[in-house]
This record gives C-alpha cells, structure tokens and sequence, in this order.
C-alpha cells in the first residue's frame, strides 16, 4: 500500500459547510501496508524477498521504485489493477480524515501455479517467513496454507499477523500476532475481559490449529505471549514512551518478532525486544522504522538495576546472546565511599556488564557483629543504582555468593588484591568453564570500618 499525508494548515472553518479548511503546504508519500513491514524488515539489517500485490498504476510504480531503493527482491511481486492508497490529512501533526482507494482482489490461478513452480527458489536461503495479512484479498486461503505447508517441510518458521475470524487459515504456523480486536474476533466471543479467559481462549486457539506461539498485542497493556507446548502465559509491559502515532507500530512489532525467532533467539527476548522497538516507532510521526543501533539505545536507557533473581539471570541470558562480557563483583559495600566507587570502575573495565552482589543486612550482622550494617539494604541498593558504571544489583542472604556466582556463569569474578592467595568463593568454578578471576588495586585507608572509627572518636573529642 502507499500511505499518504496531505499536510498543512488549519486556521478557518469553511462558509460551506462546518468543516475545517485545510491550507495544504505539502504532500508526502511511504510506504504502507506490507510494504512498511519490509522496511522495517531492511532498517532492522535483513536481507528480503517480497511477495506481494500492487497496481499496475502510477502509485504502483512509485512503491516498487521505493522497494526497489531499499535493496528488497520485488521479483514476486504481481501487479494488477489498481494500489491501495491511504490518505491521510494532517495539520498539527493530528490525523482528522482518513481516505482509502482500495479493490480487494485474490491471486490468479496463474500466479498461484508460477509461485509453485518457483517455490523452492523463492525460499531459498531464507530463515524465517513473515505473512502479513491485511485482508486485502492477496493473502488467501490457499495461498496461505500452500506457504506454511512448503515451510513447515523446510523447518523454516512463520509469523503471522492475522486478519479476519478464521484462525484455522494460519494452521501450523509458529506464532501469530493478533491484536485485541483481531483475537475477539477468531475467539467468536463479545469480548474476553479477564487474563484467565485470555489464557484459554488463546490455548484453544493454538492447540486446535498448531500454532506454537500465540502472541497477544495488547496495545497500552503490552505484549502477552501464551506457549502452546506449555501451557503458560507471559505478559510483557509496554516501554514507557511519548507517543506521537500509533500508524504502522503493529509493522514493526510483528518484523521485529519474526527476525528475532529467526535469528534464533529465544521468544521472552523477542517480546522484549518487540516492545521496546514499538516504543520508538510511535514517537515518530506516520509509518516509521527503528534500527538496531536506536533499539539498543533503548535498551540501555530503560535497563532496570535491582531484579528479581529470575528476572536477572533472564536479562544476563539475553546479554550473553548478544556477546556481552559479564562481570561480577560482591561485597557489604555499606557506607559507600570512593574506594568502592574506583573499584566498580576498575571492574567494569573488565567486560560490557557489571552485577553487583550486595550482603543482605543479615548476612553482614553475622559477619560484622549486630552493630552493622550501618546503612540498611534497601538504602544502599539505592545508592549503587544511582552509579554509572553499575548494571546491575542482587542481594543475598547466604555469608557468600557461591550460589549465586553458580547461577550467573560470569566472564569474570572482580575481587580486591587484598584476596590474593586466600580462598575465595566461586573462583574456581568460574575458572572451571574458562571464566577469569581478576584481582584489583585498593584505594589505601578507605574503608568502611575506618571512617566509623574517625566518627566515633570525632565525637568522642
């Protein structure tokens, strides 16, 4: 499709009829439908084979040309009658009319049989197939069902962003994408107004027709995923965002999903990463595209540092997948001074992640006398997360954290020099699977206990 923005002024009403008069300053052209999704798919560093319809039209034209500049294969791409266009009048960056030219038209028993006799070229070297579905006829039953049937004997996923009610025309697909209205739609239900009733309806839905992956888009509610093999439901915020439109944000989701299970990442960090590229795109203004390089961004921007331990080893997980180095260091770090604060800085010059491990107040009493901690934890979590250089946080209650180094596998375990040649938790089984143990310079008479002397005897003076 070709979406199109007539934008310009308002500053009347018209002596006609009670409508806004447009002082029109500019017109601008994207690419819509389908064809924001291969964008997306191209900002994102894929490599691309479109198969789709537009018109044999001038607007037609104009989509395959800018398709064509993208770097996408429009070899399968079949032209005929006319290009859905939608128009859009702007002024003030809000919408206030919206105009579609559009012919829903199936494909031609002619194209059908040229994509089977093709079909082993068009899916060559492809590792991952994303179905678009707008209801606009090219999407078929039979199109539909030929194309999952030749990936399925290939082993190459499919991600669906379904339309419509007939949930059965995406058997035996790996995900499907449906947003709120979209799943009502395929559950015959009213409504579905609890997480239970969705949990259900979406486990019928994928069992019945073998969908591994039912991907619920909840808009403001986020992203819910329910796995068929499972049975469990994951529910996935959206990422805080000034938003500017929503146009084309489902585009991005779906791209974002289908590349990430095709690059072989496991679906928590798919999700993940779905929704903090749809936080970027509806900042923008019309149908937009993220890059790797603003997801990232992102990523960093919004990290939370004090995780639940799940949570924690799931965020060091996906990290790992991305080849970062993680670093760990641990200690009571109460009373926090600028000799803890250098030795962080020295630990995260080792690697891309810092965990810090922090002693619950517990676990300092029984190692420091009833008197410490002088800061209790919740405070001196506080204070870490305020660093810089910190990712993340963790207490733990144990007088070690050799479970913990055991559940995180870090790259490389950060201790004092002062450690040298004693017995330290969790070294050797960090250098048991190749992992590094370092050994850092201590700023001299900065400690904890010094600066609780000099204040007990300033105020004993």
């Amino acid at each position: 499709m070709i979406d199109k923005y007539i934008i310009g002024d308002v500053n009347r009403i018209s002596p006609e009829a009670p409508v806004p008069v447009l002082n029109q300053t500019r017109v601008e052209r994207k690419l819509g439908g389908a064809g924001n999704v291969l964008a997306n798919l191209k900002s994102l560093g894929a490599n691309v084979r479109a198969l789709g319809r537009i018109g044999n039209d001038s607007e037609g034209w104009l989509c395959l040309d800018m398709l064509s500049k993208e770097g996408i294969d429009c070899s399968n791409i079949w032209k005929n009658e006319q290009t859905i266009v939608k128009t859009r009048v702007i002024s003030a960056n809000q919408q206030f009319i919206r105009i579609d030219e559009e012919k829903i038209i199936s494909p031609n028993e002619e194209y059908l049989s040229n994509l089977k006799v093709n079909i082993d070229s068009i899916l060559k070297d492809i590792t991952v197939v994303l179905l678009s579905d707008y209801a606009k006829g090219f999407v078929s039953d039979e199109l539909t069902g030929y194309i999952i049937d030749e990936c399925s004997k290939r082993d190459i996923p499919v991600v669906v962003d379904p339309k419509g009610k007939n949930c059965g025309k995406y058997k035996g697909a790996t995900a499907i994408t449906p947003n709120n209205k979209e799943f009502v739609d395929m559950s015959g239900y009213v409504s579905l107004d609890s997480e239970v009733s969705i949990r259900e309806e979406a486990l019928r839905l994928a069992n019945e027709n073998n969908i591994k992956y039912f991907i619920h888009t909840r808009s403001e509610k986020g992203i819910s995923v329910i796995e068929k093999d499972s049975g469990n439901k994951l529910d996935f915020p959206t990422q805080a965002k000034e938003v500017i439109d929503v146009t084309g944000a489902g585009d991005t989701v779906v791209s974002v999903i289908a590349l990430s299970i095709g690059a072989g990442f496991d679906i928590t960090y798919a999700i993940v990463l779905a929704n903090v590229a749809a936080s970027i795109v509806v900042s923008k203004f019309g149908t937009a595209q993220t890059t790797i390089d603003e997801i990232n961004e992102q990523l960093n921007f919004t990290r939370e540092k004090n995780l639940s331990k799940d949570k924690l080893l799931e965020a060091i997980s996906n990290l790992k997948k991305q080849g970062k180095k993680i670093v760990f260091t641990n200690g009571c770090f109460d009373l926090v001074h600028a000799g803890h604060i250098k030795s962080f800085q020295q630990a995260r010059s080792f690697g891309d992640i810092l965990v810090v491990a922090i002693n619950s107040d517990n676990s300092i009493k029984r190692l420091k006398g009833e008197c410490r901690p002088v800061v209790d934890l919740k405070n001196r979590i506080s204070l870490l997360e305020a660093l810089e250089c910190i990712d993340f946080v963790i207490p733990f209650e144990e007088d070690t954290p050799q479970k913990l180094i055991e559940e995180i596998r870090p790259d490389v375990m950060v201790k004092g020099e002062d450690w040298k040649g004693k017995t330290v938790a969790g070294a050797n089984f960090v250098q048991s699977y190749g992992g590094k143990v370092e050994f850092i310079r201590l700023e001299q008479g900065l400690s904890t206990t010094n600066i609780i002397e000099k204040i007990k005897k300033t105020m004993e003076s």
